[in-house]
């Protein structure tokens, strides 16, 4: 429920400055394995929260929350992205889809589109390349799915417009794909696997794609950051680090 507010009590403001400032009074932090990427809690002041009053995206975000470790912030970013991309030639690929959440997304977002086709990428059998850019991963996690959990879960949403990819990509699953890329939202967790997929993917971008790290922001995925930060330096995309933790590449 949202209720009509113009100010907040004086008592309240000042809980929630103390709250801000004790959450940003934790030192920053590096992992020994990657001390040139810093950490540090971010907290941003901003509160316009237009998931809040999409009926469109509520009915199914509340579907498939229990299926995804993404936060709801993430989540519409790929929802109206997903909207957005319909004019941008190519389909939709995800890879890292763990149960199915942020693809069920990406398919309801793109369903009015009858030309796009989103393409669901995973091993199904946890992260796999863990190596030494990596800080936390070491292969095998998230192993707790199927390809017939995330297939039911989309059907459950009246959903066709999508196909699965089983196994590692693009080694084993790369040849189910077809048609330009539109969208790639890679969450792989760690440096080498997602390479292998930008590699893949970077002569397949229509201009105006967007490829989307979900890991880039976040402690223990530094070997995404890392990769990230490395594709900042081709001047053939845009880059918009999101505060959610998203970095995000247009293609020009």
């Amino acid at each position: 429920m949202i209720t009509s507010q113009t100010t907040l009590a004086a008592d309240v403001k000042q809980k929630l400055a103390d709250a801000y400032a004790a959450i940003r009074s934790q030192a920053p932090w590096s992992h020994p394995k990657s001390p040139e990427i810093s950490h540090h809690r971010v907290l941003p002041h901003a509160t316009y929260s237009p998931w809040l009053l999409d009926d469109g995206f509520q009915a199914v975000y509340q579907r498939i929350k229990s299926h995804t470790l993404v936060d709801i912030y993430r989540c519409y970013e790929l929802w109206t992205l997903g909207q957005q991309l319909s004019q941008v030639p190519g389909n939709f690929l995800e890879v890292g889809v763990w149960r199915g959440g942020t693809g069920a997304l990406l398919a309801s977002a793109a369903q009015a589109d009858e030309a796009k086709h989103v393409y669901l990428a995973d091993t199904f059998q946890g992260v796999v390349k863990a190596g030494g850019d990596d800080t936390v991963y070491v292969g095998g996690e998230h192993a707790d799915t199927s390809p017939a959990l995330v297939s039911d879960l989309l059907k459950s949403l009246g959903l066709s417009n999508f196909s699965l990819l089983e196994g590692i990509f693009p080694e084993q699953s790369a040849h189910g794909f077809s048609g330009k890329l539109a969208l790639l939202h890679c969450d792989v967790d760690v440096y080498s696997s997602a390479k292998g997929v930008v590699e893949w993917a970077l002569p397949l971008l229509s201009p105006g794609a967007a490829i989307v790290f979900d890991d880039y922001g976040f402690s223990g995925c530094e070997g995404v950051t890392k990769l990230a930060n490395e594709l900042r330096a081709d001047k053939s995309f845009l880059f918009i680090h999101n505060l959610n933790g998203h970095a995000i590449f247009i293609k020009k």
